[in-house]
């Protein structure tokens, strides 16, 4: 059932056939917007046609303004995720921790219609600083925390999911947890995993079809829900074929609706998922 609060509009029915078809989800990082204009966040993902909403956690904004905000998505049929994570969180313990309190806290007081859905990490390995010194360490604390974070979303009953980038099943690892690659490792311990498949093009081997491809495989083999991803906010000039942000919101729609297409009929394929939601609500 559709709440609409005073002013909001109705999402209608779309010419792409994914926004009515498969689920869409977005990020958002700003966290302060729910405090400052949350009837204005969740208008626009209602006329967006938004399923899943990414947030990330602040602590230093009062739990009963989440409360307020995921009660009001609630009402209207989307569920929140609580979105954090950064390189820093595999060497510094007490990050993952942090999260995990405040979430545990969280959880534990809000009502039904006030609890997150899921839990969504976005920690890249390959950013920190000490990647390229030693990246063996750093892949095995990775995958410890996944275990860590998984087991953790299970005793909350929350779902688990995590972004990784297309390239990801050509990262290796030879540790206590086996040998193979990453890619294909993650999909034996998480069950829901967004593809970072920034481009700004649907067809072509280097088009965001022909970049899921390996992974969309996995997902299959592994039973993984899977999420194809893309990038709108602005980039370098050298990057600007990873974004959508110059082409506007029609030709990214379009877009979209070939990837739908193309792997609509593939049981792994959950949604798709625009990265975030400040840069994707400002494209004309």
């Amino acid at each position: 059932m559709l709440h609409v609060f005073p002013g909001m509009a109705v999402a209608a029915d779309s010419k792409y056939t994914y926004q009515n078809s498969t689920n869409l989800s977005t990020w958002l990082w700003d966290t302060s917007r729910i405090v400052s204009e949350p009837d204005t966040v969740i208008n626009n993902l209602v006329l967006h046609h938004v399923n899943d909403l990414f947030l990330q956690i602040d602590t230093t904004i009062e739990q009963q303004v989440y409360r307020e905000f995921i009660s009001k998505a609630t009402v209207n049929g989307i569920r929140i995720h609580a979105l954090d994570g950064a390189p820093e969180w595999l060497t510094d313990q007490k990050m993952q921790n942090a999260f995990l309190k405040w979430l545990n806290s969280y959880q534990k007081a809000a009502l039904a219609d006030e609890k997150f859905k899921g839990i969504h990490l976005d920690v890249e390995p390959y950013e920190h600083e000490q990647y390229e010194v030693k990246p063996h360490d750093l892949l095995v604390r990775y995958q410890s925390m996944m275990i860590t974070m998984r087991n953790q979303a299970n005793t909350l009953n929350l779902e688990f999911g995590i972004d990784i980038p297309f390239w990801f099943y050509g990262v290796m690892y030879n540790n206590k947890y086996g040998k193979g690659n990453m890619a294909e490792w993650l999909c034996k311990h998480v069950e829901f995993i967004t593809i970072m498949a920034y481009r700004d093009t649907g067809a072509g081997t280097d088009g965001i079809i022909g970049i899921s491809a390996a992974e969309m495989k996995l997902f299959h083999k592994y039973n993984v829900k899977g999420t194809i991803a893309v990038e709108t906010g602005r980039l370098a000039e050298d990057y600007k074929f990873v974004t959508f942000y110059e082409e506007g919101k029609d030709y990214l729609y379009e877009q979209l609706n070939l990837v739908y297409k193309h792997y609509n009929a593939e049981p792994a394929l959950y949604g798709i998922a625009i990265h975030h939601y400040d840069s994707w609500m400002a494209m004309s």
